[in-house]
């Protein structure tokens, strides 16, 4: 049915075009761009004062029949010149076009597709390789590339300056309690793929499908916005046969804003105020200085061999990074390696790509407990016995939980080892120009493991009297992926078809093990004799193994409609179905449907010369959430114990989930508007994007009553949660001569995450706290989320005073227990600035990023300013009035606004024509997370989204963040 429809239709069109051409004289031609004599589809060509019009097709031809051969053509197209064009008499009319300033990518890739800039109605952002945060070859993480380009998308690095962090991605903020809320990546066309497999240097491009309409064709795992990234091809050489680029950077870091801790003699001092013993040991030590490596050196190289002919070409490309850690004992090497293959043959109806992945890992992790201690530490005892680095460390095993922070990362052995392999092959057969059968594989495995040794003469070690403790854990993951999608596009006059249909399928499996031992003959094995620790015999050491696996299918299609240019539809579903879930609500519909219209090209805006390109876009689209752990619809078992029986004892099992056959997906229900405009021959524009989306069905753990329940908890579908915000871009190039370009771009959002409901009719909860600060003192939880409320709210004591006797004074409130709701983790406002300076060969880069309209708890605050806990050392400017334990309230929170000069590149492309084998070289010199402007008195404001639950904390003991400097090389050969 589907084929004799479009069969018709395009006999109907073949005959009405027929019949034109005995009314008036047929004309044609092609429109190509200036510089590159590329063909341009989509391009409005329109008779002068007429409705007579068509769109160029896939190879920039038109086809047009004029009521005479005197007439003029009017030629428009987003990110070109538009031109006034007179026929003159001739039946070929080709016509150049120029590119405006501030022309953006022709293509975006938008899922299972492509389409064209001036066709996209859905909330997208675009960035090429020029675009990223910095030059892909001054950075070695992926994510951190992103940082501060896309509006609306935060990018955060928790763990300061860990050279083994994993980085935070949040597209429009809060968007589940209990379900994942990263955003899908899709690689190379294969959803679910790993961002740190990739080399930024790799990148051809990136989009951002930001909303609903465009990210509902991933269905179930499009919630929290989708990145689509592109790696480049091969190229053809010319001189050499291949082309090669190689670059190097060698980067250190330094600590950006140390913690300060009393001195010996300011602790001495202290202790007297104070009337508290001092134990005095003679020296002066600074325990961060003794645990840091100030500055660090590390270094990273990339390099990629790429070349072939018409029909095949190929890139292979490498990188090795070897990044030391600011603590000692702690460091990162990493190998990758990709290659991609294209081969084209059948005169280009048949296009194979296929493209190989590896990579490994090889890290010491560092140990959070060593910033404790060095906080902790008295600063006169020594690093070691005598103050003599030949001796041993310096212990007190009298203290409680005090241990030398040098000995925490000296005295262990930790090895983690991770390696990751992928392969994706694509067929692409084009049995006619309009019709294309596209079939995807994609097998991704990633295997981990990791190894731990505390030897016996290590604290721990001599404190509990055993001899050495080891630990191994090992994990394995594995994706399959199989895609089969049609394509069918069709041009005729001014009217253009795209149909997209398909069918996706995807197996994950997950599986692991951990074992430890304890008491061991001799240190010389480290881990790797786990049989030899006396635990295991004894009955006291652990072993564990895991697996679980999921699947998902999805059957899939999309229309997309576009007519002269100027009205453009697109609608999409997707059925998709996930083992997730309980029997009856295993499959899932996820619908949309976007419009836009490009204002700028009506006859009514012909004589507004100053408007280049106005376009207003629509959509509302439904997307679900299944990324949370499998079988917790069904009832589980875990050992819980033994029992005797028949002489022996045996193992007991029992439940640890209550069987729910209704979960089922968390579903966001998405509108969205958008603006997009340009003005000034295109030197000035900007995108405009509001968007308001209902999250129902919210995933939650409630308490039900045991029995008649099997377990304590149930994992139900209840909560509903809204989400508003504004995003506005602004893109503008000041000057541009032939010698000085200048570019400034701007971004700023605002959003608000509301919790409407957590009950209903079944499940009650009105809310629930999050968070914990453990002892000394406190004990308690910081944040409450409930119904009717603001995502990221802290809920504690309301502070009026410290008296006299240096006790706490708080409010008395109508509450249970005089707490409430004091702050608020989750900025309002986001800012990103980037400005872009190049004056012949000299190329200069400043980029800024900011968060406003939020609080953060200083947790360093609340303990180390408070003399309760001495005699553990305490922050330079403690709270001498204090006499009480550590209490959470307001007294606590800061305003958490904060600027930062994110990234400074200053660089240099010498001028090579004399060297005909180098095509490019290029120095430049990189600062990254420069200076910090904030009121807050924390080391870094910039802080964990901690889920959206329990955001806004600046831990006891975070990891330093870091400045960075580097200087790098590139070569194109």
């Amino acid at each position: 049915m589907k084929y004799s429809y479009m069969s018709g239709l395009l006999a109907i069109v073949f005959l009405i075009s027929g019949f034109s051409q005995l009314q008036a004289q047929e004309i044609s031609g092609t429109i190509t761009e200036a510089d590159t004599d590329e063909p341009l589809p989509g391009a409005s060509v329109v008779v002068m004062g007429t409705q007579i019009g068509a769109a160029t097709n896939i190879d920039g031809e038109y086809t047009l029949t004029v009521p005479s051969l005197q007439d003029t053509l009017v030629v428009s197209m987003v990110g070109f010149a538009q031109q006034t064009v007179p026929i003159d008499g001739r039946e070929v009319v080709n016509i150049e076009m120029e590119a405006t300033v501030l022309r953006m990518d022709d293509v975006v890739f938008i899922g299972y597709g492509e389409v064209r800039q001036d066709q996209v109605t859905a909330a997208v952002s675009s960035l090429s390789p020029d675009d990223l945060n910095i030059d892909p070859s001054t950075s070695t993480d992926m994510a951190r590339t992103l940082q501060g380009q896309v509006t609306g998308l935060t990018v955060t690095t928790p763990r300061g300056g860990d050279p083994n962090q994993s980085f935070e991605l949040r597209l429009r903020g809060v968007s589940s309690i209990s379900a994942g809320q990263e955003p899908l990546v899709v690689v190379d066309g294969v959803p679910g793929a790993d961002f740190n497999q990739l080399n930024p240097g790799d990148i051809s491009s990136i989009d951002v499908l930001k909303g609903a309409s465009g990210a509902a064709i991933y269905g179930s795992r499009g919630t929290n916005g989708v990145i689509v990234v592109e790696t480049r091809d091969g190229e053809m050489a010319e001189a050499l046969g291949y082309n090669v680029t190689y670059s190097s950077q060698v980067f250190t870091e330094t600590v950006h804003r140390q913690t300060e801790m009393l001195s010996a003699e300011e602790y001495i001092q202290a202790g007297h105020d104070l009337g508290r013993t001092v134990h005095d040991y003679g020296f002066d030590t600074n325990w961060f200085d003794e645990i840091q490596r100030d500055p660090t050196f590390s270094h990273s190289h990339n390099l990629a061999v790429e070349g072939g002919s018409s029909d095949m070409t190929y890139r292979l490309s490498g990188s090795y990074t070897d990044h030391q850690g600011l603590f000692i004992n702690t460091d990162r090497k990493q190998y990758r390696a990709n290659l991609n293959l294209t081969q084209r043959a059948m005169g280009d109806r048949l296009l194979v790509r296929a493209q190989l992945g590896a990579g490994e890992t090889v890290s010491t992790p560092t140990d959070d407990e060593a910033y404790r201690q060095a906080m902790n530490y008295n600063p006169t005892q020594p690093v070691y016995v005598g103050g003599d680095s030949d001796n041993d460390l310096f212990e007190d095993y009298d203290a409680w939980e005090y241990v030398n922070p040098v000995g925490v990362l000296r005295q262990r052995t930790a090895d983690n080892k991770s390696s990751r392999y992928h392969s994706r092959v694509t067929g692409n057969f084009s049995p006619t120009q309009t019709l294309t059968f596209t079939i995807r594989s994609g097998y991704e495995v990633q295997n981990g493991l990791d190894g731990f040794y505390r030897p016996s003469y290590s604290h721990g070690q001599v404190e509990s009297g055993t001899f050495g403790y080891a630990s191994r854990t090992a994990n394995r993951s594995e994706t399959l992926t199989f895609e089969a999608t049609g394509e069918w596009n069709q041009s005729f006059n001014e009217h253009e078809v795209n149909v997209v249909g398909g069918y996706s399928y995807q197996d994950f499996t997950y599986e692991g093990s951990w074992m430890d031992n304890t008491n061991f003959m001799s240190d010389a094995f480290d881990y790797n004799n786990m049989g030899a620790g006396t635990y295991l015999e004894e009955g006291l050491a652990s072993l564990d193994t895991w697996k679980s696996g999921s699947e998902l299918a999805a059957y899939f299609g999309r229309v997309r409609y576009n007519y002269d240019a100027r009205y453009s539809l697109t609608a999409s579903t997707r059925y998709e179905g996930s083992t997730k879930f309980g029997a009856g609500n295993k499959w899932g519909v996820f619908p949309a449907v976007s419009a836009g219209w490009t204002i700028s090209n009506e006859d009514f805006m012909a004589g507004v010369d100053w408007l280049n390109h106005l376009r207003l876009r629509g959509g509302y689209g439904v997307t679900g959430n299944q990324d949370f752990d499998p079988y917790q619809s069904l009832v589980r078992m875990a050992p819980s114990g033994f029992f005797f029986f028949d002489g022996q004892y045996q193992q007991s099992y029992s439940p640890v989930s209550n069987p729910n056959p209704d979960l089922r997906w968390e579903t966001k229900y998405e509108y969205n508007i958008g603006l997009h405009w340009e003005v000034v021959d295109g030197r000035v524009g900007g995108v405009i994007d509001l968007y308001n989306r209902r999250t129902e069905d919210l995933l939650h753990n409630y308490d039900v009553p045991v029995p008649p329940n099997l377990f304590s908890t149930t994992f139900a579908n209840v909560g509903t949660m809204r989400n508003r915000g504004i995003e506005l871009e602004f893109n503008t190039i000041p000057i541009l001569t032939e010698d000085l370009r200048w570019n400034v771009d701007f971004g700023v959002n605002y959003r608000t995450q509301e919790l409407v409901s957590l009950s209903d009719e079944r499940f009650e909860l009105e809310f629930h706290d999050a968070g914990w600060l453990g002892a000394p003192g406190v004990q308690t939880w910081t944040h409450r989320y409930g119904e009717g409320q603001d995502m990221g709210n802290f809920h504690g004591y309301v502070f009026e005073e410290i008296d006299e006797n240096g006790q706490w004074v708080f409010a008395e409130l109508e509450t249970d227990d005089d707490r409430t709701i004091i702050g608020n983790g989750i900025p309002d406002w986001y800012l990103n600035f980037n400005t872009r300076v190049s004056y012949q060969n000299w190329d200069f880069r400043v980029m800024m990023r900011g968060e406003f309209g939020h609080d953060i708890l200083n947790a360093k605050r609340l303990y180390y300013e408070n003399p309760g806990l001495f005699p553990n050392n305490l922050l330079a400017d403690y709270n001498s009035e204090l006499r009480q334990e550590p209490q959470f309230s307001d007294y606590y929170l800061e305003r958490g606004d904060w600027v930062k000069v994110d990234n400074i590149t200053i660089g240099y492309n010498f001028p090579l024509h004399d060297v005909p084998s180098i095509h490019d070289l290029r120095v430049y010199f990189s600062g990254r997370n420069l200076f910090t402007f904030t009121a807050s008195t924390v080391n870094d404001p910039e802080l964990s989204f901690g889920g959206g639950l329990t955001p806004g904390v600046s831990g006891r003991w975070d990891y330093p963040t870091t400045r960075t400097f580097t200087l790098g090389v590139e070569v194109k050969l």
